[in-house]
């Protein structure tokens, strides 16, 4: 029995001695101020950091109309880049909207804008509900 599968045992024991290696060369840990780092030898110190994410808007509403509530979905992402610029970045803006073509409840995604150098890992939009109260003007329906 001992002898049975011998190639599928070899290359289980080689899995778990290159896993073993490859966990105690990295160093992992939770700074103070919360930001996940991992840093492994021979290569730069890579972040990660919950930001919340802001809706950069131009223009108004118009007159007729009231805004009741904007929500982004989700209103934090985690971003990942160099340690060094890290702390740099507080926030993440969405692409611009323009404010002065609504005419009534939005739901839509915008796109992140990320600076170069970091990364947004698990999505690249958000998604806007955008509510409204009044009525529009006769000539924008």
């Amino acid at each position: 029995m001992p002898y049975r599968n011998v190639p599928l045992k070899l290359a289980a024991a080689g899995l778990a001695i290159f896993l073993w290696f490859w966990v105690t060369i990295a160093e992992q840990g939770v700074s103070p101020s919360g930001d996940l780092r991992i840093r492994t030898i021979g290569v730069s110190t890579v972040s990660a950091r919950l930001v919340p994410v802001i809706l950069e808007a131009k223009g108004a509403l118009p007159p007729t109309l009231a805004l009741r509530s904007a929500q982004l979905d989700p209103p934090m992402v985690t971003i990942v880049g160099s340690s060094l610029r890290l702390g740099e970045l507080t926030l993440v803006r969405t692409e611009e909207l323009d404010l002065r073509g609504v005419s009534g409840d939005i739901e839509t995604r915008l796109r992140l804008v990320v600076p170069k150098g970091f990364q947004v890992p698990n999505t690249g939009t958000v998604k806007l509900t955008l509510r409204v109260s009044g009525q529009p003007a006769a000539g924008q329906q």
